[in-house]
């Protein structure tokens, strides 16, 4: 079972003769891109290849977190939480939180530099990819400081996503969700 701490002991390993980057216990190669370059992207890209990029970014999170818990399934969502939350950290996306809304989870994303349509699909599929379930990721809010994200079924995910786009507050739609009102 992981550790409930997070050790980014040689999490990322600077290789300057050969002019690499490598991260976690696999050596996966990184690339240290600017944010301004993947604002870029996001802005201009299709929104098939923005999902695309934001969904390969979460994977190779979800993979290394995994790597750090062993068996995700055995784990307690705190060590999950602190293992998935470290490596977002260091990746730079932000500090990784979650808030439970009744049965809904929902996942804070402090000071990220990412616009909401890279952040959902990396944030879903880090999840996906660390917990080996398949899950979906939707934007509930976000200002300049903190970022919300639902993350459960993809038909949960998909009512909530349609309330809050006919004008229905992201709390109001969390407890829809699980039966209280709105």
């Amino acid at each position: 079972m992981g550790s409930s701490s997070f050790d980014p002991t040689n999490a990322v390993r600077f290789d300057l003769p050969q002019g690499r980057v490598h991260a976690g216990g696999d050596g996966e190669r990184l690339l240290l891109v600017p944010t301004s370059a993947i604002d870029d992207i996001a802005l201009s890209a299709p929104a098939e290849a923005v999902e695309a990029l934001g969904r390969a970014l979460g994977t190779a999170i979800g993979r290394r977190a995994k790597a750090r818990l062993g068996d995700a399934s055995s784990a307690p969502m705190e060590a999950f939480v602190t293992q998935l939350a470290g490596e977002v950290a260091l990746a730079g996306v932000g500090v990784l939180g979650v808030e439970r809304w009744g049965r809904a989870l929902v996942v804070l994303v402090e000071g990220s530099p990412l616009n909401g349509s890279l952040l959902a699909p990396l944030i879903g599929a880090a999840v996906e990819a660390a917990s080996g379930r398949g899950v979906a990721c939707t934007l509930l809010s976000r200002d300049e400081h903190v970022a919300r994200l639902f993350v459960g079924g993809d038909g949960g995910v998909g009512r909530v996503r349609d309330w809050i786009a006919s004008g229905m507050p992201w709390a109001d739609a969390l407890a829809r969700l699980q039966g209280g009102g709105a």
